[in-house]
């Protein structure tokens, strides 16, 4: 665990000590529990300062960012500084507690949540005629390829982002409500370009669900109840069979690695190489609209009237998003020294024409 300490008054020649010793008693207590969510080499900062006044000769403040986009932070205060250091670090570590068994709750809940939606699309899908949902089912197939590649990046993205935990929902989580719900709502009237746009928009409803679900997640739930020992597996079987059972989860997500693509050019050398993974770990610091917008005119080749659709948003609005996207990312990429042209930032990673991914 990585260790940022400020020192106001405090002698130069204990800063290394004092420093030191945080890091060892974190490193001791709060990595470990940090494990887990694969956050354990986050940074805790924080401030010691000396007073000139009062019987209280020194003050520490401390504060960790968490999973949940959540920054814990304890005080205190006192004469001796190594014991006011540690009753702040044990202070911050009961507030580490109380946040990871609010998320391990807030995971039970979410997935509690899903099965239900689940089970009343499954529900509506078993009333449909029996061709009507084994058509359907046909027409959905062959768009499986490009639903997962695109959920690929937006789990990647948003987990990047920290508006989801890098385990839930899984790709087949949402890959799996996506296509039941475009299969409720399906008419067979849509050319396959319709019904991929379909999918794409619930697609990102699941997303935004998700994000929403992990953001408002409610206190009234107890914080100190312990998840079921195999909260996921009893989840899946209580769901009954997936809608595609064969769809299966994948392993953690890299941005660089989903954004990977075999139809582009091999890099010409390192720096080109260096170069594209900035790209695309700066698109990662977009507002969603704006990246959703972006990706979808540049990778998958949508039409602004398209993108609104799938976004639910106005044509302007997509515009605005976009140009708003692209302003964004010559500028990160010029204070890199990246030179790339103003209407086409992400030509380093997207597909060249007459290579588009099947």
């Amino acid at each position: 665990m990585r260790v940022k300490l400020r020192f106001e008054g405090v002698s130069g020649e204990s800063h290394d000590s004092l420093t030191s010793f945080v890091r060892d008693w974190a490193n001791r207590h709060i990595a470990p529990k940090l494990s887990r969510t694969g956050t354990e080499e986050t940074t805790l900062a924080g401030t010691v300062a000396r007073r000139s006044k009062g019987a209280e000769k020194y003050d520490v403040r401390l504060h960790l960012p968490l999973p949940g986009k959540r920054i814990v932070a304890a005080n205190a205060a006192g004469k001796d500084i190594r014991a006011v250091l540690e009753t702040a670090l044990e202070r911050l570590f009961r507030e580490i507690e109380r946040h990871l068994a609010r998320l391990r709750k807030q995971d039970e809940y979410r997935r509690r949540a899903r099965r239900q939606r689940l089970h009343e699309l499954k529900a509506k899908i078993a009333a449909l005629p029996a061709e009507v949902a084994r058509t359907a089912q046909q027409s959905l197939d062959r768009l499986l390829a490009r639903l997962e590649r695109v959920a690929r990046h937006e789990l990647a993205y948003l987990r990047a982002a920290g508006d989801l935990p890098s385990d839930y929902p899984t790709l087949r989580d949402i890959v799996d409500e996506a296509l039941a719900s475009a299969t409720v709502e399906w008419t067979g009237k849509e050319d396959e370009e319709a019904l991929f746009r379909r999918l794409l928009r619930a697609l990102f409803k699941v997303a935004d669900h998700e994000v929403a679900a992990s953001r408002q997640f409610g206190e009234m739930l107890s914080l100190e109840a312990s998840p079921a020992p195999d909260a996921e597996d009893q989840a899946e079987a209580m769901v009954g069979e997936e809608f595609h059972e064969f769809y299966q989860p994948d392993a953690a997500l890299q941005l660089a690695d989903v954004i990977a693509d075999d139809t582009l050019p091999p890099p010409e050398s390192a720096v080109e190489e260096a170069e594209r993974h900035y790209l695309i770990d700066t698109v990662r610091d977009l507002p969603i609209t704006w990246r959703r917008a972006l990706l979808l005119k540049e990778i998958e080749g949508l039409g602004h009237k398209e993108i609104a659709w799938v976004l639910d948003l106005t044509e302007t609005a997509v515009a605005a998003a976009i140009d708003h996207a692209n302003a964004f990312l010559v500028e990160k990429s010029a204070q890199a020294g990246i030179a790339c042209a103003a209407s086409q930032p992400l030509a380093a990673i997207r597909p060249r024409r007459g290579h588009e991914p099947q």
